[in-house]
């Protein structure tokens, strides 16, 4: 038989893969690079990996490629997969560099844009699916489009999208959110109706009875309890409760949260037949139920939310009701001092309500040390308020600093910025919050970036407060390059006004920014030594070792590492060690294909 030839095997390996036989492919690919180095079936290859799940394996082939190829918008769009998939926050910067290499890449487009709906960044995936709408016109496209633009408040421009021919007029759930946020309640209602009639989802009716209530205000009740007969959903029935309230119907309110409740035990439930009742002045059952309501969830914990909007519901009702003291007094003897940083903190509010700073300070400070974070924040607001910025700073430079999670970091962010004011008093934090979120720039949703650039417009305040026109500039176009396509609160304008005060001031023109090559996509490699390396990696001492007899002999191949560290668990401590460098922008170990001595690893530092 003729062996087959390497172009034969080449597309029998493409084959295989189009067949779904993946680990066939794999075998293959393989062998086929035992004796040719090509790209195309080292992609392949990785792709491979990716599809039978194996999911570490296929992070370091693309990592290698990635830096191979770094222009290459395929590469950085499957890494980004294989990243999302394992829960790497990394996943977000790699669909960013693959439609930032090639904005054509409508697969690329489509998963970045994907990835930063599930993450809630709609004003981020804006501009990713407006270019997908104009390149590919397609309804699912289109519909995504339409729903960012209702969640972002353009709610007009939804609707207009959802009537154009690509859309399809198709009648949708996704078409009549954005009728509501609109006021186009009566065509809303329309649109709902029919899509009861054909669906009977209770999401379906919630909105359509939602649309009717809208557009008119006297039926909805009777409508809503016409449909709960039918379909005695909790979701309508919260919805139902909730208008009763809104329309001062109490009586019928809390009659329909008890009938809630009986087919939906949620404790957010309960929180509301405990004000229902204390609006209607039964102030015995009230508070009754308010202190059965925290005990249970005392011992059975619900959520941390939650649980904060019932002490703070049950303390405004108790300061309501009695003395100052006899309040305190009632809410110490049920809401426990231990480590629960919810009940530390609104302890701490109570007291501050009461007019005492001092025994409030303790009880946030109890908070501080249960919880850094949790409990750190409100300390720290609650110094600042008093006008202790020196240690309220202190308090947020601690949390700053050992603060390790991306989404901690961004709450961290988005909970200080809110109050420029206070990051205006505090430069070291200011500072010190820019470097960290600058860090993590590749990584970061809109909100996120919008609080950078308000810490930005901050330290630019601050300079131009005190003199230093140059600090001032750059911290104005900083802020500018970090603002999101659609910002909120904080716009261009903003910076503009600084640099307008800020130029006239400027004694001498001197650059604030200065010129930089082209970026190329590429990333240079360091040139830090391998034992400062293996500290900033926090690498194992088996990491360790196998990073240092690399340095130290260039090449060596799987059996030499047994070898070396007396285990057969080589290759997946050098994938960890490959994952990790990458982490830090450089690759340090290559794979070089098989040998009679398994994996070829080779030293690619300096």
């Amino acid at each position: 038989m003729i062996p087959a030839t390497a172009d034969k095997q080449h597309k029998d390996a493409f084959m295989l893969y189009a067949e779904g036989k993946y680990q066939e492919s794999l075998d293959l690919c393989n062998r086929l690079l035992e004796t040719t180095r090509d790209p195309a079936l080292e992609i392949l290859a990785a792709t491979n990996l990716f599809s039978l799940g194996k999911l570490e394996e296929a992070e370091v082939y693309f990592r290698d490629l990635a830096r191979k190829m770094p222009e290459s918008s395929h590469v950085h769009s499957y890494l980004a997969k294989v990243l999302e998939q394992r829960g790497d926050e990394g996943a977000i910067a790699e669909y960013a560099a693959a439609v930032r290499l090639d904005p054509d890449n409508q697969d690329a487009l489509r998963s970045y844009a994907a990835s930063l709906l599930a993450g809630n960044d709609c004003r981020g995936a804006l501009p990713v699916l407006k270019r997908l709408y104009v390149l590919g016109k397609r309804p699912d496209d289109c519909r995504n489009l339409a729903t960012a633009l209702t969640r972002t408040g353009r709610a007009e421009e939804a609707c207009a999208l959802y009537q154009s021919p690509v859309a399809g007029h198709t009648k949708s759930r996704e078409y009549i959110e954005a009728l509501c946020a609109a006021g186009r309640y009566r065509e809303a209602a329309d649109e709902a109706r029919g899509l009861c009639d054909e669906s009977h989802d209770p999401a379906i009716i919630r909105l359509y009875l939602a649309a009717r209530a809208g557009a008119d205000a006297a039926t909805a009740p009777e409508a809503y309890a016409s449909s709960l007969k039918e379909v005695p959903d909790p979701g309508i029935f919260l919805d139902y409760t909730l208008l009763l309230r809104e329309r001062g119907e109490h009586l019928r309110g809390l009659a329909a949260v008890k009938k809630l409740i009986a087919i939906d035990n949620k404790p957010q439930h309960h929180l509301i037949a405990c004000e229902l009742s204390a609006a209607l002045g039964d102030h015995a059952n009230t508070l009754l139920a308010y202190e059965n309501l925290i005990r249970k969830e005392l011992d059975a914990p619900c959520p941390a939310e939650t649980f904060r909007q019932i002490l703070i519901s049950y303390r405004g009702y108790i300061r309501s009701q009695f003395p100052p003291e006899q309040a305190l007094t009632r809410f110490l003897s049920l809401v426990p001092g231990d480590t629960n940083v919810v009940s530390l903190t609104e302890t701490a509010e109570l007291y501050r309500e009461q007019g005492d700073p001092g025994e409030a300070r303790s009880w946030y400070y109890r908070a501080y040390r249960a919880d850094y974070i949790n409990g750190g924040l409100p300390y720290a607001e609650f110094l600042a308020s008093q006008g202790d910025d020196r240690e309220s700073e202190k308090v947020l430079l601690y949390i700053l600093a050992n603060v390790r999670k991306l989404a901690d970091l961004c709450r961290i962010a988005a909970a200080v910025t809110k109050n420029e004011g206070t990051l205006h008093r505090m430069r070291r934090f200011t500072g010190e919050l820019i470097r960290r979120l600058e860090e993590r720039r590749d990584m970061l949703g809109s909100e996120v970036r919008e609080c950078l650039a308000a810490a930005y417009r901050s330290a630019a305040a601050d300079a131009l407060s005190r003199e230093d026109y140059a600090a001032c500039m750059h911290d104005c176009l900083c802020g500018i390059d970090a603002l999101p396509a659609y910002s909120g609160n904080c716009r261009p304008d903003d910076f503009l006004v600084l640099v307008q005060q800020c130029k006239p001031q400027m004694l001498t023109d001197c650059p604030v920014v200065k010129a930089q090559a082209p970026v190329t996509g590429k990333k240079t490699e360091s040139l830090r030594p391998v034992q400062a390396m293996s500290e900033i990696m926090a690498l194992t001492e088996p990491e360790q070792k196998i990073l240092v007899f690399l340095a130290t002999h260039r090449r060596a191949s799987e059996t030499d590492l047994r070898r070396l560290l007396d285990t057969r668990r080589v290759a997946g401590i050098v994938n960890a060690l490959i994952r990790k460098s990458a982490t830090q922008g450089i690759m340090l170990i290559e794979k070089k294909g098989m040998s009679a001595e398994g994996e070829v690893y080779e030293y690619s530092g300096t």
